[in-house]
């Protein structure tokens, strides 16, 4: 793909609303069920969202996804072709006018310069067409050591393409009306709330201090052949950054501000809720400790405090989602983000001494009591 973005000028930087985006973050979000505490809506939201869906769907969902969400993130770049408003019913006339190999190919991340670098782009479209050679040079050199990569990859090359791509489109559309279509009412108003901020706040910072504050500590910065970046916020997948290079486009899927979650109600900023969550461990207090010291990768600092990746990945999702540390996009390196450390003492004392009434950013909509069964969000 040639390069479109003249050297020395920073990619265009835009912020995409769409309903279908957000439909694909919640089926990955119900799939991940046995990690609800990670995810701010909360495990009564996901179990609600399974209630909804019913046994049959989600395991259709898991069936056909090969029981990796990757398949759901990795359509967000069909999503971003859709036709704007890119709502649910466009976004599904759209798949049913895509070849089922251009399908396939976004799932394997065709269109991620790193894996074109690995396997040559022929011998990917080969693959796609069943090539058995093409399939045993793709799985050689796409991360072979990484095993539910290659695992995923090898199922979705073995997939019948016309089956596979009905099949995709008959989960998305039970989705869409059993599961999304009763939470898009409390959650679209939520997302393009902050989109509005955040378009307002493009207009201040340059690009890497907007996805910074965009993302709560997601670093991007521009590289060759990425022209545009285009954030899209989302409120199911907090506080979680989700990424996917399409081309010459990053999609950046963020986290909606906490004040962009607004309800009248006395509950503390979820500001402070979240920092109080980060320093109250005290694992959490020597990770900050160790990276005053420097970066470090999540190897070292796993091997430092004798702990799993999986473990020290969850510390780092809550300091990150807390505005503590800083990680990269595609970067496995964190550091402290020394520069945006918060004055806790000031958040406290501004909810202690606040007046009664609405506070400056509230609990999830799932607390309210507009919603009686608690998933409201």
């Amino acid at each position: 793909m040639a390069p479109t973005r003249r050297p020395g000028t920073p990619p265009v930087v835009t912020v995409e609303v769409s309903p279908a985006y957000e439909l694909l973050q919640s089926i990955v979000v119900t799939m991940e069920g046995k990690d609800g505490d990670t995810y701010d809506v909360g495990q009564e939201w996901i179990t609600e969202a399974e209630s909804r869906a019913g046994s049959e769907l989600m395991g259709r969902v898991r069936a056909a996804s090969h029981e990796n969400t990757d398949t759901w993130i990795h359509l967000i770049g069909l999503v971003h072709d859709t036709p704007a408003p890119r709502d649910v019913e466009g976004f599904l006339a759209h798949l049913r006018d895509t070849d089922p190999d251009d399908i396939k190919l976004h799932l394997v991340q065709f269109y991620s310069r790193e894996v074109r670098r690995m396997t040559p782009p022929a011998v990917i479209r080969a693959a796609i067409a069943g090539d058995a050679d093409a399939r045993a040079e793709f799985l050689r050199t796409a991360w072979p050591e990484w095993e539910s990569w290659a695992t995923f990859l090898g199922a979705v090359l073995d997939e019948d393409g016309d089956a596979f791509k009905h099949e995709l489109i008959e989960i998305i559309e039970a989705w869409g009306d059993r599961v999304w279509k009763p939470e898009s009412l409390t959650i679209l108003p939520i997302i393009d709330r902050d989109a509005d901020a955040k378009r307002d706040l493009l207009r201040e910072l340059p690009l890497d201090r907007f996805v910074t504050t965009a993302t709560n500590g997601v670093e991007f910065a521009p590289r060759p052949g990425i022209d545009r970046v285009v954030m899209i916020p989302s409120f199911v997948n907090r506080p979680l950054v989700t990424y996917y290079e399409f081309g010459e486009t990053m999609l950046i899927v963020y986290p909606v501000a906490d004040e962009s979650v607004s309800a009248e109600t006395d509950a503390p900023p979820l500001r402070l809720v979240r920092l109080s969550k980060a320093l109250g461990d005290e694992k959490r207090l020597r990770i900050l400790r160790a990276l005053a010291d420097g970066e470090k990768t999540l190897m070292e600092l796993a091997d430092m405090f004798g702990v799993p990746k999986t473990s020290m990945h969850h510390h780092m999702i809550v300091l990150r989602s807390a505005g503590l540390i800083a990680v990269g996009v595609g970067s496995k390196r964190y550091r402290l983000r020394e520069e945006a450390l918060p004055d806790v003492g000031a958040l406290l004392s501004g909810y202690l001494g606040a007046a009664t009434g609405p506070s400056a950013a509230s609990r999830s909509p799932a607390s309210t009591p507009r919603r009686k069964t608690g998933t409201g969000g």
